[in-house]
């Protein structure tokens, strides 16, 4: 695990294939943490071990208040459980929705198993099945995969909308 904090976004190539929760959420909160731009989150269920672990939300945080046009979207076919509260995802797309969305994947597009999350134009970690957390591929600089990942993405982002469960009512 020390080898991770080698690895550099945008500078650190060749794919990775980790094994193990703990590999993950390090190398997810590492990616996070060193993203300067644009983060993208694409899961059947946003997993909570991953993307609820406090390193993982304080980078998002930190990244929102570094730079002021960083763009977050996450986009989930499953939604119910975060409507129910409890994920700091979700209270920073609330409190900061200028910078933060999460959509609902369209109908047509909830079969997908597959996970992803993008650190600007370079770096993924990418699951082909969202609940095998142990069975991951990444690489830090990969701009061509990223490229078709996101190409993906957007494809379905512009299809989705956003879930009413998950705003916050202003009373």
């Amino acid at each position: 695990m020390d080898g991770i904090l080698e690895l550099a976004l945008g500078e650190s190539s060749g794919a990775l294939n980790s094994d193990g929760l703990g590999a993950l959420r390090k190398h997810s909160c590492q990616m996070a943490a060193q993203c300067r731009r644009r983060l993208v989150i694409y899961s059947f269920r946003l997993n909570p071990e991953i993307y609820n672990q406090p390193c993982f939300v304080e980078a998002v945080r930190q990244l929102i208040i570094r730079h002021a046009r960083t763009r977050i979207q996450i986009l989930v076919a499953e939604t119910d459980e975060l409507g129910r509260g409890g994920s700091g995802l979700v209270q920073l797309a609330q409190d900061l929705a200028s910078s933060v969305e999460i959509r609902r994947r369209a109908e047509e597009f909830r079969g997908s198993q597959r996970s992803f999350m993008l650190a600007d134009d370079c770096g993924y970690i990418l699951r082909n099945l969202w609940s095998d957390l142990g069975n991951v591929r990444l690489d830090y600089n990969a701009p061509y995969v990223v490229r078709g990942l996101m190409d993906d993405f957007l494809l379905e982002w512009e299809q989705s909308e956003a879930d009413p469960s998950l705003r916050r009512l202003s009373i």
